[in-house]
């Protein structure tokens, strides 16, 4: 798959929907793992691809946040190979997540959400980095001591959920969104067994000096880079 690194605005997810669409020529259906699942829906660039093609994806959903499991099961009702799980993706033990509280939703309603369901923003910002948060509240003028709560979420390699829900291997597609720790969730899925074909991740919140060694870990594994905007495409050869 020979790709030219693209700068512009948009194209981040126009290349990912590319690539899936390339995927689905080879094969008959794609397995598709999600972390940092959210909704499911709402600012997810594959939801309307995988709904689309119901018939030929099968998709793990993994949230972290119990409160969003109802959501996403209502997301991907209709869905007729989807799975949930509720844990994150990371050493194994107990992950501390910050969240914002749910009666502050309605006051966290950036301008970037505008359109979206109350929940939305707030829990699109749950991360294992409280200062993520709270910079993000600081941003709209609200209280992080205030606003913020604390999760413990059991945290599990990926081979280990994909074993605990006999869930096969190798995966064609990895998806994630971690609000800063993607690369955490990327060492954490032992691509030498999972070997998915289509890595896609935030960069946004990854400093530099944490890109750099996961960007020669892909390598490592053999995926060619592909860089835009605040999102990266890895792409096994």
């Amino acid at each position: 798959m020979e790709l030219k690194v693209c700068d512009q605005i948009g194209m981040a997810d126009n290349l990912y929907l590319a690539k899936l669409g390339e995927l689905m020529t080879i094969k008959p259906t794609l397995n598709i793992v999600v972390v940092g699942a959210n909704d499911g829906k709402v600012n997810d660039p594959i939801y309307a691809f995988v709904m689309g093609l119901a018939n030929r994806t099968r998709i793990l959903l993994i949230e972290p946040n119990q409160a969003l499991l109802p959501h996403l099961q209502h997301s991907y009702a209709l869905h007729p190979c989807h799975q949930i799980a509720n844990c994150a993706i990371g050493p194994e033990g107990t992950l501390v997540l910050h969240a914002i509280k749910q009666q502050w939703f309605d006051r966290f309603q950036p301008a970037y959400a505008e359109g979206w369901p109350p929940y939305r923003a707030a829990t699109g910002l749950t991360s294992a980095n409280r200062d993520h948060l709270e910079r993000a509240l600081l941003r709209e003028g609200l209280p992080a001591d205030e606003a913020i709560e604390t999760l413990n979420v059991p945290s599990k390699a990926l081979t280990t959920v994909l074993t605990e829900l006999d869930w096969p291997v190798p995966i064609d597609v990895l998806q994630i969104d971690a609000e800063g720790c993607d690369d955490s969730v990327i060492y954490a899925s032992n691509l030498e067994q999972t070997r998915p074909t289509l890595i896609h991740f935030e960069n946004r919140h990854i400093p530099q000096s944490r890109m750099e060694p996961l960007l020669s870990h892909l390598s490592s594994h053999h995926y060619q880079i592909h860089t835009i905007e605040g999102d990266t495409l890895a792409i096994r050869r």
